[in-house]
C-alpha cells in the first residue's frame, strides 16, 4: 500500500512530492479495490467505515466480509479495469469527505471519509 503513495512526477534526484488529500483518497480507493480483487473481505471491510460496514450488513442480512463474498463471483473480472481507472478518475475532496470516480459501471462515485488520519470508504450511513 505505501508504494501507491508515491507518485515519482519528474523532477531531479529523488525528491518526492508531498502527501495531499487527493492522493490519500486515491492510495484508499486504490487498496479497498486491491483487497476485493484478492478476495481478502476481511481487510476490505476494515477499510469502510462502521456505518458503511454496517449499511452492507444489514442489506444483505448478513456480515460484512460475507456479503462481500457473496459479490466476488460477479464482481471479480471488472475490478482490474476499475482499479486501473483509479489514476485518472475526478477527485474531489471537501475536508473529511471525499468521492473519487465513478468508477467502472457505477453511476456514482465511490464515497470516502476520513477517520483518525485514515481515508476509509463510506457508506449513506455516513452523513
Amino acid at each position: 500500500m505505501a508504494a501507491m503513495l508515491v507518485a515519482g512526477c519528474g523532477g531531479s534526484g529523488d525528491r518526492r512530492q508531498p502527501p495531499t488529500p487527493e492522493r490519500g483518497v486515491r492510495a484508499a480507493a486504490s487498496a479497498y479495490l486491491g483487497a476485493l480483487a484478492a478476495q481478502d473481505f476481511g481487510r476490505a471491510c476494515r477499510m469502510m467505515t462502521a456505518p458503511a460496514r454496517r449499511d452492507l450488513a444489514g442489506a444483505a442480512g448478513t456480515t460484512c466480509e460475507r456479503a462481500l463474498r457473496a459479490g466476488a463471483p460477479n464482481a471479480s473480472e471488472d475490478l482490474a479495469t476499475v482499479r486501473r481507472e483509479v489514476a485518472g478518475a475526478d477527485v474531489e475532496v471537501r475536508g473529511a469527505r471525499a468521492t473519487i470516480g465513478p468508477l467502472g459501471t457505477a453511476e456514482q462515485p465511490l464515497r470516502l471519509a476520513r477517520e483518525r488520519g485514515r481515508w476509509l470508504v463510506a457508506g449513506d450511513g455516513d452523513g
